[in-house]
């Protein structure tokens, strides 16, 4: 048996388990009852036979015969069970013959079973219309038979009534029970929501989120005051963190600024040309030093989020043809090609942060993807989201490298022999993830794909 493991296949599961379970007791009561009711309508017809050969003993034949004639198609009040079923008590019919087999009295009883129990006997009520019933069939000393029959009639109201009650309460309670569990299903589901709802914006950097309390003191209450310590905790570690590696780049820039000055002050006064060679090499290593304290710095900007306060509606594809035309010569000089098909799409965001993750993505492919490698950018709108896709058909990157590019300072050249400091793609991504989007690598033919997707602010 496959177990549901989601909320709504467990409200059904539950469901379907309380109406089976209404079915079985209703079928064990019908069962229980049409028993009972039966063995009471034997018992009448038994204590009727008794009392009709009794009479034949101590009256005769043509006695009998007159008595039968009297009481076929009569009523009776029920016992026991039978207590009140139908308006005119219960019907009782009666046969009797002679021992040549001819019919003396009852007329309602169109033919007479074997000696002993019969059931579903046909009959023909006064009023001409048609049933069953239980009879008991007796013979006489003379050779004659008489035949007693209950009508099966108030049996089968008696378990039209119960089956009717039975569905009654299977509705009531597979309705009650459903409207329960849907209920309890969605009260599941709108705490589940909030926690996943918090636990994406940490995901995306909002370490400020937290897990709504309503202040019920349910499970979901405790587990979420306990999440959200949890959560404080782990922002606190985060900003510290954070803190430290912004308060280390500031203090680095400052000195490593002052010794560019005098090392620029030194070139100039240098004694030789090979002195004046080495002091312009420590120059450029210093600027790759601050460039890297710099690309260091804005990416904890970005991740810290206070971006967002900034955002305004953006024509993303003026942003993308703006990018694709300022790196167009550098792709030209190469002989490269750079491809765009941009559709209108506007995205709620910020246009620097947008140009410098395109550049960005434009900058990898002229120095990782290789030689002659072109792009492709292509921008669509994909039930409400803007799909930015930037594709190259250089290289492409090893199998296991596909998360690795977007970590700081990761760069998968184990030479490390090219231009940069990892720090590219983990830009981008900062960027995305402020814009409360997302990106990944694709499957492709050749070279990289990377798909960034945004909520188109035109449809939202």
């Amino acid at each position: 048996m496959i177990i549901p493991r989601t909320i709504k296949g467990l409200s059904i599961l539950t469901a379907s388990i309380s109406g089976l379970v209404i079915l079985a007791l209703g079928a064990a009561a019908i069962f229980i009852s049409h028993r009972e009711i039966e063995a009471q309508i034997d018992h009448r017809i038994e204590l009727e036979m008794d009392a009709l050969l009794e009479y034949h003993a101590a009256n005769g034949p043509a006695a009998l015969a007159r008595l039968v004639h009297v009481r076929d198609g009569g009523t009776t009040n029920g016992t026991g069970y039978l207590d009140g079923t139908g308006g005119n008590g219960r019907m009782m019919l009666y046969a009797l013959s002679d021992a040549s087999g001819n019919r003396i009295a009852g007329s309602l009883i169109p033919t007479l079973p074997p000696s002993g129990w019969t059931e579903f006997l046909p009959i023909r009520r006064p009023d001409g219309s048609t049933g069953k019933a239980q009879a008991l069939s007796r013979r006489l000393p003379d050779g004659g038979q008489i035949v007693v029959a209950g009508d099966r009639d108030a049996l089968s109201r008696a378990d039209d009534r119960i089956l009717l009650a039975v569905l009654a309460g299977l509705g009531v309670i597979l309705l009650t029970g459903t409207i329960s569990t849907i209920a309890f299903g969605r009260l599941i589901r709108r705490r589940l929501v909030l926690i996943s709802g918090t636990a994406q914006g940490i995901i995306e950097g909002d370490y400020t989120r937290r897990i709504p309390v309503d202040g019920s003191g349910s499970e979901f209450d405790r587990i979420s005051v306990i999440l959200n310590a949890m959560l404080s905790r782990i922002e606190t570690l985060m900003m510290s963190l954070r803190q430290v590696s912004s308060d280390i780049a500031h203090d680095m820039r400052t000195p490593l600024g002052r010794i560019r000055q005098d090392m620029e002050a030194l070139m100039r006064r240098a004694p030789d040309k090979v002195t004046a060679d080495t002091l312009e090499q420590t120059i450029a290593d210093m600027d790759a030093l601050l460039d890297l304290f710099t690309g260091l710095l804005g990416i904890s900007e970005v991740q810290g989020l206070a971006v967002r306060k900034r955002f305004v509606l953006q024509p993303l594809a003026e942003i993308v043809a703006d990018i694709v035309d300022a790196y167009r010569p550098a792709f030209d000089a190469e002989g490269r090609t750079i491809t765009a098909v941009l559709e209108e799409v506007t995205v709620c965001g910020d246009a620097q942060l947008l140009k410098r993750a395109v550049a960005n993505l434009l900058e990898n492919i002229l120095v990782h993807a290789g030689d002659g490698a072109s792009a492709t950018i292509t921008l669509a709108v994909e039930q409400g989201v803007a799909v930015l896709t930037v594709t190259d058909d250089g290289m492409g990157i090893p199998a296991g490298g596909k998360e690795r590019i977007f970590e700081r300072l990761v760069r998968l050249d184990p030479t490390r022999s090219k231009p940069g400091h990892g720090l590219g793609l983990s830009m981008v991504r900062a960027i995305v993830h402020a814009h409360k989007g997302t990106i990944e690598v694709v499957p492709s033919r050749s070279g990289l794909s990377l798909m960034i997707r945004l909520l188109d602010a035109g449809m939202a």
